[in-house]
Protein backbone atom coordinates (compact mmCIF):
# COMPACT_ATOMS: atom_id res chain seq x y z
CA UNK A 1 0.00 0.00 0.00
CA UNK A 2 2.62 2.59 0.64
CA UNK A 3 4.48 1.46 -2.34
CA UNK A 4 1.37 2.38 -4.38
CA UNK A 5 1.21 5.87 -2.26
CA UNK A 6 4.79 6.60 -3.10
CA UNK A 7 3.69 6.02 -6.87
CA UNK A 8 0.65 8.05 -6.39
CA UNK A 9 2.95 10.47 -5.31
CA UNK A 10 5.38 10.66 -7.82
CA UNK A 11 2.93 10.33 -10.86
CA UNK A 12 1.10 13.84 -9.17
CA UNK A 13 4.97 15.50 -8.91
CA UNK A 14 5.14 14.30 -12.73
CA UNK A 15 2.02 15.66 -14.17
CA UNK A 16 2.70 18.82 -11.77
CA UNK A 17 6.16 19.30 -13.68
CA UNK A 18 4.18 18.80 -16.83
CA UNK A 19 1.44 21.29 -16.67
CA UNK A 20 4.49 23.71 -14.56
CA UNK A 21 6.27 23.41 -17.99
CA UNK A 22 3.10 24.13 -20.63
CA UNK A 23 1.19 26.33 -18.27
CA UNK A 24 3.45 28.53 -15.98
CA UNK A 25 3.81 28.06 -12.04
CA UNK A 26 1.84 30.61 -11.52
CA UNK A 27 -1.13 29.40 -14.05
CA UNK A 28 -0.80 25.67 -12.72
CA UNK A 29 -4.09 24.50 -10.39
CA UNK A 30 -5.32 21.29 -8.84
CA UNK A 31 -7.72 20.84 -11.66
CA UNK A 32 -4.74 20.65 -14.33
CA UNK A 33 -2.87 18.52 -12.71
CA UNK A 34 -5.93 15.96 -11.95
CA UNK A 35 -6.61 16.21 -15.47
CA UNK A 36 -2.79 15.68 -16.99
CA UNK A 37 -2.77 12.64 -14.10
CA UNK A 38 -5.98 11.40 -15.11
CA UNK A 39 -7.39 11.07 -10.94
CA UNK A 40 -9.53 13.09 -9.19
CA UNK A 41 -8.91 16.93 -7.66
CA UNK A 42 -9.51 15.00 -4.46
CA UNK A 43 -7.15 12.31 -5.00
CA UNK A 44 -4.54 15.13 -6.05
CA UNK A 45 -5.10 16.85 -2.80
CA UNK A 46 -4.90 13.81 -0.84
CA UNK A 47 -1.50 12.88 -0.83
CA UNK A 48 -0.19 16.64 -0.50
CA UNK A 49 -1.11 18.82 2.79
CA UNK A 50 -1.58 21.84 0.57
CA UNK A 51 -1.63 22.19 -3.63
CA UNK A 52 1.63 24.73 -2.81
CA UNK A 53 3.61 21.54 -1.49
CA UNK A 54 3.22 19.60 -4.68
CA UNK A 55 4.25 22.58 -6.59
CA UNK A 56 6.86 22.88 -4.51
CA UNK A 57 8.08 19.40 -4.81
CA UNK A 58 7.52 19.44 -8.59
CA UNK A 59 9.73 22.30 -8.84
CA UNK A 60 12.47 20.62 -6.24
CA UNK A 61 11.78 17.20 -9.02
CA UNK A 62 13.04 19.76 -11.65
CA UNK A 63 16.07 21.17 -10.11
CA UNK A 64 17.17 17.48 -8.60
CA UNK A 65 16.80 16.02 -12.62
CA UNK A 66 18.11 19.21 -14.55
CA UNK A 67 21.37 18.97 -11.95
CA UNK A 68 21.79 15.61 -12.63
CA UNK A 69 21.33 15.72 -16.15
CA UNK A 70 24.77 17.96 -16.52
CA UNK A 71 26.26 15.51 -13.56
CA UNK A 72 25.87 12.46 -16.59
CA UNK A 73 26.69 14.36 -19.19
CA UNK A 74 30.23 14.78 -18.37
CA UNK A 75 30.57 11.37 -16.23
CA UNK A 76 32.79 9.25 -18.00
CA UNK A 77 34.32 11.96 -20.02
CA UNK A 78 38.37 12.03 -19.38
CA UNK A 79 39.55 15.25 -21.74
CA UNK A 80 38.93 18.46 -19.20
CA UNK A 81 38.52 20.68 -22.20
CA UNK A 82 35.99 17.83 -23.84
CA UNK A 83 34.22 18.16 -20.37
CA UNK A 84 34.20 22.25 -20.41
CA UNK A 85 32.99 22.05 -23.86
CA UNK A 86 30.24 19.85 -23.11
CA UNK A 87 29.14 21.62 -20.30
CA UNK A 88 29.02 25.00 -22.08
CA UNK A 89 27.37 23.84 -25.04
CA UNK A 90 24.50 22.09 -22.75
CA UNK A 91 24.04 25.02 -20.86
CA UNK A 92 23.18 26.84 -23.66
CA UNK A 93 21.24 24.34 -25.53
CA UNK A 94 19.83 23.93 -29.12
CA UNK A 95 16.83 23.41 -27.64
CA UNK A 96 14.88 24.60 -24.34
CA UNK A 97 14.04 21.30 -22.52
CA UNK A 98 11.05 21.75 -19.91
CA UNK A 99 13.17 21.41 -17.28
CA UNK A 100 15.07 24.55 -18.06
CA UNK A 101 11.68 26.07 -18.81
CA UNK A 102 10.70 25.60 -15.03
CA UNK A 103 13.84 26.86 -13.50
CA UNK A 104 13.48 30.02 -15.43
CA UNK A 105 9.97 30.19 -14.48
CA UNK A 106 11.28 30.83 -10.88
CA UNK A 107 13.02 33.76 -11.61
CA UNK A 108 9.68 35.80 -11.81
CA UNK A 109 7.78 33.24 -8.97
CA UNK A 110 11.08 34.05 -6.92
CA UNK A 111 9.89 37.73 -5.99
CA UNK A 112 7.11 36.74 -3.95
CA UNK A 113 8.30 33.78 -2.89
CA UNK A 114 11.34 32.93 -0.83
CA UNK A 115 11.19 29.33 -1.09
CA UNK A 116 11.34 29.67 -4.83
CA UNK A 117 14.00 31.72 -3.99
CA UNK A 118 16.10 29.55 -2.34
CA UNK A 119 15.61 26.84 -4.89
CA UNK A 120 16.71 29.37 -7.26
CA UNK A 121 19.83 29.88 -5.29
CA UNK A 122 20.06 26.28 -5.08
CA UNK A 123 20.21 25.55 -8.53
CA UNK A 124 22.85 28.24 -9.08
CA UNK A 125 25.20 27.16 -6.50
CA UNK A 126 24.93 23.61 -7.95
CA UNK A 127 26.04 24.89 -11.56
CA UNK A 128 28.79 27.01 -9.97
CA UNK A 129 30.46 23.56 -8.11
CA UNK A 130 29.69 21.67 -10.94
CA UNK A 131 31.99 24.03 -13.26
CA UNK A 132 34.53 24.57 -10.06
CA UNK A 133 35.29 20.67 -10.12
CA UNK A 134 35.50 20.74 -14.22
CA UNK A 135 38.02 23.73 -13.85
CA UNK A 136 40.05 22.65 -11.32
CA UNK A 137 40.75 18.85 -12.12
CA UNK A 138 41.54 20.85 -15.89
CA UNK A 139 44.05 23.21 -13.86
CA UNK A 140 45.26 20.42 -11.94
CA UNK A 141 46.33 18.54 -15.37
CA UNK A 142 47.95 21.54 -17.02
CA UNK A 143 44.90 21.59 -19.36
CA UNK A 144 43.57 25.09 -17.73
CA UNK A 145 45.72 28.49 -16.72
CA UNK A 146 43.30 30.08 -14.49
CA UNK A 147 44.25 33.75 -15.45
CA UNK A 148 41.24 34.56 -12.43
CA UNK A 149 40.03 32.83 -9.57
CA UNK A 150 38.39 29.38 -10.92
CA UNK A 151 35.17 30.71 -8.60
CA UNK A 152 34.87 33.78 -10.09
CA UNK A 153 35.44 31.84 -13.76
CA UNK A 154 32.43 29.08 -12.96
CA UNK A 155 30.27 32.19 -11.71
CA UNK A 156 30.35 34.25 -14.75
CA UNK A 157 29.99 31.11 -17.07
CA UNK A 158 26.63 30.28 -15.08
CA UNK A 159 25.34 33.93 -15.56
CA UNK A 160 26.32 33.93 -19.37
CA UNK A 161 24.11 30.64 -19.67
CA UNK A 162 21.41 32.44 -17.31
CA UNK A 163 21.55 35.77 -19.88
CA UNK A 164 21.68 33.89 -22.93
CA UNK A 165 18.99 31.09 -22.40
CA UNK A 166 16.48 33.92 -21.27
CA UNK A 167 16.95 35.00 -25.44
CA UNK A 168 16.35 31.40 -26.45
CA UNK A 169 13.42 31.09 -24.77
CA UNK A 170 12.56 33.50 -27.98
CA UNK A 171 11.79 31.71 -31.14
CA UNK A 172 12.07 35.15 -32.73
CA UNK A 173 15.52 35.75 -31.27
CA UNK A 174 17.22 32.89 -32.25
CA UNK A 175 21.00 33.39 -32.12
CA UNK A 176 22.60 30.35 -30.07
CA UNK A 177 25.79 30.14 -32.28
CA UNK A 178 26.48 33.38 -31.45
CA UNK A 179 25.91 33.25 -27.88
CA UNK A 180 27.52 29.84 -28.02
CA UNK A 181 30.52 31.36 -29.51
CA UNK A 182 31.18 34.31 -26.71
CA UNK A 183 30.31 31.80 -24.29
CA UNK A 184 33.67 29.60 -25.51
CA UNK A 185 35.36 33.10 -26.00
CA UNK A 186 35.56 34.00 -22.70
CA UNK A 187 36.12 30.54 -21.14
CA UNK A 188 39.61 30.50 -24.16
CA UNK A 189 40.40 33.80 -22.26
CA UNK A 190 39.77 32.67 -19.23
CA UNK A 191 41.33 29.54 -19.18
CA UNK A 192 44.37 30.58 -21.80
CA UNK A 193 43.71 27.55 -23.65
CA UNK A 194 41.57 26.53 -26.73
CA UNK A 195 37.76 25.57 -27.23
CA UNK A 196 36.52 26.78 -30.29
CA UNK A 197 36.87 24.17 -33.34
CA UNK A 198 35.15 23.62 -36.30
CA UNK A 199 32.39 21.72 -34.54
CA UNK A 200 31.80 23.97 -32.54
CA UNK A 201 30.84 26.88 -34.78
CA UNK A 202 28.57 24.16 -37.23
CA UNK A 203 25.34 26.64 -37.84
CA UNK A 204 22.67 25.31 -35.91
CA UNK A 205 18.79 26.41 -37.47
CA UNK A 206 15.81 27.98 -35.46
CA UNK A 207 13.94 25.94 -33.75
CA UNK A 208 9.99 25.77 -35.40
CA UNK A 209 7.15 27.09 -32.48
CA UNK A 210 6.31 23.17 -32.41
CA UNK A 211 9.90 21.93 -31.50
CA UNK A 212 9.43 25.23 -28.47
CA UNK A 213 6.57 23.69 -27.26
Amino acid sequence: MRAKSRQRRQDLIAAASSVIAEHGIANASVRAVAERAEVSTGSVLYHFESFGDLVMEAVKSVIDEFSEQRRRLIDGVSDPVERLRLMIEAGIPEHISDELRIVYQLVSAAQDNPQYRRNLALVLERQVALYEIVLEVGAALGAFRPRMEVHAIAENLVALEDAYDLYLIDPDDWQRDRYLRNTLLFAELALDCTLITPATTTPSTSPTSEEQQ
